[in-house]
């Protein structure tokens, strides 16, 4: 038994030593692990004396080992905490984004809206522009005839051949009367829409409000003075809405030549 174990001892020796052969040539033919900073990879690798025997230069050092994946496991720890702030980070900035797209939208919204009713009113007051000019007209006409009614009944002609004075001139009444009416409505409901006449009879002619469509020598006033108002014009919300279209007056011709 005595003299059996010194074999026994080298066989065990031998076979630890194939063993770690085995292991290193393995390792050896890996390549480096991703990820890890290569003063780690000096650490771990640390404690091989060179000129050594083959055992010493595949020594791995416990300690070494233990402070690199102490290391390793820092580094772990400060990505993770750099990737939540980051995360933090990111998720904040989206947030701010949306909220500055919401707001922007709503903006966005409430422009169009009041762009909308800009233009729904905008041809609602045309549309009352053009019936007030209507009804003008109609008054204008109405008026005519009553002064014609109102002439002939002076000759004596309507009495003697129709003998409806009266009753002609009860109805001319009542329609100026209805006429006046309605323009008056019209133009309670056309200030409720801050649109406003522009006044033209009389003032001196003003291009930016007015279009002059006609013009009429006028020694009595001077040149550039509205005689005649053809077309009302309009303001709305201090805009010029509608020009107006007017007769202006010029000086006489002898007047020019001198």
């Amino acid at each position: 038994m005595t003299a059996g174990a010194p074999t026994t001892s080298m066989g065990r020796d031998e076979i630890l030593r194939r063993f770690e052969a085995l292991l290193d040539s393995a390792l050896t033919s890996e390549a480096p692990p991703s990820g890890i900073d290569a003063e780690i990879l000096a650490l771990v690798t640390e404690g091989s004396t060179p000129g050594g025997d083959e055992d010493s230069d595949r020594r791995c050092d416990s300690y070494a080992l233990w402070t690199a994946m102490t290391a390793l496991t820092q580094e772990i720890k400060l990505q993770g905490r750099a990737f939540q702030e980051l995360n933090h980070t990111l998720a904040g900035q989206t947030e701010k984004i949306a909220e500055e797209l919401r707001a922007v939208y709503v903006e966005r919204e409430r422009t169009l809206q009041r762009e909308t009713q800009r233009r729904c009113r905008k041809e609602i007051l045309g549309a009352l522009v053009d019936l007030r000019d209507r009804l003008g007209r109609g008054l204008e006409s109405v008026r005519v005839r009553e002064m014609d009614t109102s002439a002939a009944a002076r000759a004596g002609w309507w009495r003697r051949f129709h003998g409806k004075q009266r009753p002609a001139a009860d109805a001319l009444a009542a329609l100026i009367r209805g006429y006046e009416l309605g323009i008056e409505r019209l133009d309670q409901t056309l200030d409720e829409f801050n649109a406003r006449e522009i006044r033209c009879q009389g003032e001196i002619f003003d291009p930016r409000r007015m279009n002059a469509i006609d013009s009429e020598e006028s020694p009595a006033v001077p040149g550039g003075t509205v005689l005649e108002v053809y077309r009302s014009g309009y303001e709305w919300n201090g805009e010029i809405f509608r020009p107006a279209q007017v007769k202006v007056s010029r000086a006489p011709e002898r007047l020019n030549k001198q």
